[in-house]
């Protein structure tokens, strides 16, 4: 299918991005675009599509009020493997925070403010991945695939094209002798104890129900009354237990954050349940199972 034939789901808080989205993808030529303004919803109308026979393309804020980014990815990955989720985020383009969300499944990061030339490469990305590679295409999604990057390595680099080792090596060092790239120390991957696959994903959970429906929080403890609870139950700084007014941090109260609330559960934790999905043959696993695949890495010279 034409990229410009398939559904895109774009789930944004913010109205007027999600509007500066649909405009820019108007414009690249794709049409059937649904709006969705927090994660419950997204998940309803990606089960919607998926359930008609179609994958749609995601566009995913990193931080909404109800679900994570990692909830609702790992919502759509338990449902469609293969599904395409492009993260976009206000936070610092830092190496970590790219690392950590290709890591878990997202197929590319985007950076608020979302610029169209870099909505517009990550489209022709996918159109090349999703058509028959000429040696010229090849070349032309290698250098997209790694400055796209902070690394990239071989081994991903072959299994994403699905190129044999001797054609990617040769214009890799073609590449390398323009001076567009720089090799790198083997990097390590987990990959899947069946097919031996590196696209894998994290997949998140709730530690008692196994749920993968939840939200980042921080609870509240009210020292006056002793109540402890999220903070979205102290509904214009009043305490739901007392209904006193919560005024100075330190002496009427504490907050604890880096938190996680289960919205199936209400189990309130600090650390998730991971496991890994293979987006290769479907097959689940957890760390002590998977593999560890070196290969050298690759990163683009600026």
């Amino acid at each position: 299918m034409q990229i410009e034939e398939k559904d895109v789901l774009i789930i944004e808080d913010s109205q007027a991005v999600g509007i500066l989205l649909k405009e820019f993808l108007n414009k690249l030529g794709i049409k059937k675009i649904h709006y969705c303004p927090n994660g419950e919803t997204g998940i309803k109308t990606f089960k919607d599509i998926v359930n008609s026979d179609r994958v749609p393309l995601v566009f995913l804020d990193y931080n909404l009020p109800d679900m994570t980014g990692y909830s609702i990815m790992t919502q759509m990955l338990d449902m469609k493997p293969d599904v395409k989720v492009i993260i976009e985020s206000a936070l610092d383009r830092t190496e970590g925070l790219i690392k950590d969300v290709i890591a878990h499944g997202a197929y590319q990061y985007l950076a608020k403010p979302i610029r169209l030339e870099n909505l517009r490469e990550v489209i022709e990305t996918l159109k090349i991945e999703e058509e028959q590679l000429s040696d010229d295409d090849t070349g032309m999604a290698l250098e997209k695939l790694i400055s796209g990057s902070t690394q990239m390595s071989l081994l991903r680099i072959m299994q994403y094209l699905n190129k044999p080792e001797s054609e990617i090596l040769q214009h890799l060092k073609r590449m390398i002798t323009d001076k567009k790239i720089i090799q790198l120390d083997d990097i390590k991957e987990v990959a899947c104890p069946r097919c031996s696959s590196v696209r894998v994903a994290q997949t998140f959970h709730c530690p008692k129900c196994k749920g993968t429906n939840f939200k980042q929080d921080k609870l509240i403890e009210h020292y006056k009354c002793g109540n402890v609870s999220s903070a979205s139950s102290y509904v214009e700084d009043k305490c739901p237990k007392c209904h006193k007014l919560i005024e100075t941090f330190g002496l009427d109260y504490r907050v604890q954050d880096n938190l996680y609330t289960c919205n199936d559960c209400g189990e309130v934790f600090s650390e998730i349940l991971t496991n890994y999905l293979c987006l290769k043959c479907n097959d689940r696993f957890t760390l002590e199972h998977a593999k560890l695949l070196g290969s050298h890495g690759y990163s683009w010279l600026k």
